[in-house]
């Protein structure tokens, strides 16, 4: 799986917490003033990464529950937002919630799994802990190395990293139709692999309640993903969906006006974009993730250019 890059905290949270207060209080801090605890709090969601060394909108409010107003029930709160959206921490809950009697060299092999380990030093995996447990996250009983995963990962939504494994062909399946469940107004799904496989995925949350219009973009792969049995599921599903009121249109473009496209995406009408492996890697379990993206406008855009250039599936 390829390495995300993501730090661990190097130090314990009560060492790393004061420098969040001189921020705060206007303290010029920059990434040679803490290491590799500036990358840390990047991306934990407290230094804003593009206005160097300022706290953002949630580190802000972090700084004021702990350091003006010393509410630590708020501050505990706010943590856990952060915590929450921390690709470590929603591995951690994706591949550990409801095992019993986790041990550390299990989230230690999670980390591994999914490549946000890049370190030597075991002690940063400690420090991970203690911060979860402080979040309540987890509960951590550092003595005997047990650990309890106390929020399960779907109680946010769709985490913002969803890793695809072969060990899980269940949750894989169930992550992607609580993707698309969560699509408001239409449904704008790119991969050039696209498979029929995924209907299935689509028939289970389609609602016309918040969805009106689905477009699927592919190539004509012949037998490999537009073969008659494809044909004859695009058919009975467009027939049936469009009786609760919702559009589904599959339509294919020619490989040569498509040549700059490597990723995968779903789009929705309410600026929800998300990066995914093709179908069949979902349905397989081959390591991969799904991402939310930052770049909704780019993307619809690239969209809209390949879909006038395709023409539909004929059925």
């Amino acid at each position: 799986m390829e390495n995300r890059q993501v730090m661990l905290p190097t130090h314990p949270w009560s060492t790393i917490k004061p420098y969040i207060k001189s921020i705060g209080e206007g303290e010029a801090i920059g990434r040679y003033d803490l290491g590799d605890e500036y990358e840390f709090l990047c991306d934990l969601g407290i230094i804003d990464s593009i206005r160097t060394g300022e706290l953002t909108d949630m580190g802000n409010s972090y700084f004021e529950e702990a350091f003006i107003r010393s509410n630590s029930i708020g501050e505990e709160k706010i943590l856990q937002r952060l915590l929450i959206n921390y690709p470590p921490t929603q591995a951690i809950q994706q591949y550990l919630w409801g095992v019993k009697n986790i041990t550390t060299d299990q989230v230690l092999t999670v980390l591994k799994a999914t490549g946000l380990w890049i370190f030597e030093e075991k002690r940063l995996l400690t420090h991970l802990l203690d911060l979860l447990n402080l979040g309540r996250i987890i509960k951590y009983d550092r003595r005997n190395k047990k650990i309890e995963i106390l929020i399960s990962p779907d109680t946010q939504g769709v985490p913002s990293s969803v890793f695809i494994d072969p060990t899980k062909p269940y949750g894989n399946i169930y992550w992607i139709k609580r993707l698309l469940a969560e699509c408001k107004g239409f449904i704008y799904w790119i991969d050039k692999h696209f498979m029929k496989e995924a209907f299935d995925w689509i028939y289970a949350v389609a609602d016309a309640n918040h969805i009106k219009e689905i477009k699927i973009l592919s190539l004509n792969l012949g037998d490999h993903n537009l073969n008659s049995q494809a044909k004859d599921s695009y058919k009975r599903l467009k027939k049936e969906l469009s009786q609760k009121g919702i559009q589904l249109i599959w339509s294919t473009i020619d490989s040569k006006l498509i040549k700059d496209l490597h990723d995968r995406w779903i789009l929705d009408e309410k600026g929800a974009a998300w990066n995914l492996p093709n179908v069949n890697a979902i349905s397989a379990g081959q390591r991969s993730e799904i991402n939310r993206s930052e770049n909704y406008d780019e993307i619809i855009k690239a969209f809209k250019q390949y879909w006038n250039l395709s023409k539909e599936v004929i059925i």
